[in-house]
């Protein structure tokens, strides 16, 4: 755990972002396809046709996933699934439809934690007000804390798509902040994401706790106030 200024403030809230954070997305993902092939017959046993598969399907599910977020032509997440079934597959387009039924049921009810999550959540929840702020589908976010068994433990959820603006934009913050009646000096955050979380944080003056979950070589300019790798580390963070 690093922490690049001064000595450990006391915090009266604590915010999480939720996928990559608290959840394990990609977890999530994968689970869900495999289910999804079973259920449909695709892929039984093969291991290099799976392969192949969810690699072309990720690249257009990211691909359709931005051009939704940003205002493109893509205007429901049903939309970028069914595309990236039909540009992967190439199938008859009621198999597309139903394929994307399956996975994005079987998304919204899949919760994988990330190491640590609900350990340092049972840690944190007597002793701190908890919150989420997401850039995510507010079905999606609000089933799979339901199934994790975790949505009663925040105060403040946050979901982009409820709200109509994303991370890193201050005002999201500001919700959670009004949430709280706290100041921006009262809480910390806790994000994987240095484009979205800690660009967030900083344009609201908030500490910023980088969840380093891979290791990565902060670049030149970056400076969380703190950078673990372990979300247990937060306990030092916040000097329990």
């Amino acid at each position: 755990m690093n922490e690049e200024s001064g000595r450990t403030t006391m915090y009266k809230a604590i915010i999480f972002d939720l996928d990559n954070t608290l959840l394990n997305f990609s977890s999530c993902e994968v689970d869900s396809m495999k289910k999804t092939c079973n259920d449909h017959q695709l892929f039984m046993d093969d291991v290099m046709a799976w392969d192949l598969f969810w690699n072309d399907f990720s690249g257009h599910n990211f691909r359709y996933w931005v051009d939704f977020v940003n205002g493109g032509e893509i205007k429901s997440i049903e939309d970028v699934l069914r595309f990236s079934f039909r540009d992967s597959l190439n199938l008859e387009e009621l198999l597309h439809n139903k394929l994307s039924d399956t996975y994005w049921n079987y998304f919204c009810n899949t919760c994988y934690f990330e190491d640590g999550a609900e350990q340092i959540l049972s840690i944190f929840k007597d002793r701190y007000p908890l919150g989420i702020i997401t850039n995510g589908i507010s079905v999606s976010q609000r089933k799979r804390l339901k199934a994790g068994n975790i949505d009663h433990l925040f105060s403040s959820l946050v979901i982009s798509d409820e709200v109509g603006i994303r991370k890193p934009h201050k005002e999201i913050f500001d919700i959670s902040l009004n949430d709280f009646q706290l100041g921006n000096k009262e809480v910390l955050f806790i994000g994987d994401s240095l484009q979205d979380d800690y660009h967030g944080a900083l344009n609201s003056g908030i500490d910023f706790c980088f969840y380093n979950r891979h290791n990565v070589m902060l670049p030149e300019g970056i400076k969380p106030k703190y950078n673990i790798s372990n979300l247990m580390d937060l306990v030092h963070v916040v000097g329990l």
